[in-house]
């Protein structure tokens, strides 16, 4: 399983670790040249401090002096380095240190790098003004190079140190700044079905306000789909309940009948109460499938007088047996366009004018009229039933309300 954890740790600790290379070698390459540069000054210094000490001392018959520092190195400064030296008068050694060779150092005058018996030397060559004096200064090029490389050492030493503080500093940071994903995934976790109320982001950093938005907008969307669901269950018990009992009913009286036709009529009865039902059932269905709440509806170009006019045909039977007429009224100009939904059309067709059949009077009349004013669309059932109790409209309004009588 990935780990966020893991791979942030990996990443900065990895990008860490070679900045930190790259920084050593930018770092060791700059300090060799500027080693190099105090070791070369180093070396012009012991010459001229050469020409101004020790020349008065140099044997007028031209005796070679040999200057011992060849010192124990046990008692030598571990950042001590060995700096050889000569003193010409024209084409004569006139001084040295221990360890130089007795051939000339250098050519000229300056820096200049030199081999000699297989060893590479350093040295700068001091010509004394108005004299046939030539001084020269010398330094091992491997002494050079130990003594930069053991700074080099030194200091990736140091480095090597860092690395782990670093990897624990960075650690500790990175479970810190992961500490409000964590509390959110707690936060989360200890929920059930019945607690979909939102989540509390209001110390929440700025990185995780969308997951945390989106979060909430999944808990609300499931909330409601779950309120949706158990209206659903209730409207369909509650609904259901009354035909069920009506079938039962009637079943029982229709088998306790004494004769033929009083049987019949109990079936008849049982046949009205299973047409209840399944009509029942089929808004049921519709409702649970087309409502807003769903996010399923969707919307086309709907011709309103083909649904009014579909039906009015579908509901002729049922206005007959009433001798009920349903008369219809279209615009002069045809079709009604509208945009929304075909089928939750046909259900609100259907119920009004069902609901106009159920409770007119035999022998009247629904009118079912589709007008257009001043380019606003008008649809309006009529019929010579009971009516609605003003102080009713509003509870009447109400999923699956029905009011008595």
């Amino acid at each position: 399983m990935r780990s966020i954890r893991r791979q942030v740790l990996a990443w900065v600790l990895g990008f860490l670790v070679l900045a930190l290379l790259i920084m050593m070698v930018v770092s060791y390459q700059r300090a060799l040249h500027e080693i190099e540069e105090i070791f070369d000054a180093e070396l012009a210094q012991a010459a001229k401090l050469v020409g101004k000490l020790v020349l008065a001392d140099i044997d007028s018959k031209g005796t070679v002096f040999t200057v011992d520092s060849d010192l124990n190195k046990s008692v030598r400064h571990k950042y001590e380095k060995y700096i050889g030296y000569q003193v010409w008068h024209r084409d004569s050694l006139m001084l040295k240190s221990a360890g130089v060779p007795d051939q000339a150092l250098g050519m000229r005058a300056g820096f200049q790098d030199v081999a000699i018996a297989s060893q590479q030397w350093r040295v700068y060559g001091l010509y004394l003004k108005g004299s046939d004096y030539r001084i020269f200064t010398a330094e091992e090029v491997v002494g050079r190079k130990e003594l930069s490389w053991y700074f080099a050492v030194e200091s990736l030493g140091v480095m090597f140190w860092a690395i782990p503080l670093f990897a624990l500093i960075i650690a500790l940071t990175v479970d810190r700044g992961l500490r409000p994903l964590k509390r959110l995934s707690e936060q989360v976790s200890d929920r059930d079905i019945n607690q979909l109320r939102p989540v509390v982001g209001d110390h929440t950093p700025k990185e995780l306000k969308p997951l945390v938005n989106a979060l909430n907008g999944l808990l609300e969307r499931l909330d409601t789909a779950i309120s949706r669901e158990r209206r659903f269950t209730t409207d369909a018990s509650h609904e259901l309940r009354t035909p069920l009992s009506a079938i039962r009913l009637h079943s029982q009286l229709a088998m306790r009948a004494e004769d033929l036709e009083e049987s019949s009529r109990s079936l008849k009865k049982v046949l009205q109460a299973v047409d209840q039902s399944t009509h029942m059932v089929e808004q049921l269905l519709v409702l649970a499938r087309l409502s807003p709440e769903s996010g399923q509806v969707e919307f086309e170009d709907v011709d309103l007088t083909d649904i009014c006019r579909k039906v009015s045909e579908q509901l002729t039977q049922a206005a007959g047996e009433k001798h009920i007429r349903i008369a219809t009224e279209y615009p002069a100009a045809g079709s009604v366009v509208v945009n929304s939904n075909p089928h939750l059309l046909h259900t609100i067709f259907r119920n009004l004018l069902d609901n106009a059949i159920r409770y007119s009077p035999a022998d009247s009349e629904i009118r079912c009229r589709l007008s257009r004013t001043d380019g606003e669309l008008a649809v309006s059932i009529q019929d010579n039933g009971p009516g609605i109790p003003e102080h009713l409209l509003e509870q009447v309004q109400e999923r699956f309300a029905r009011l008595a009588g």
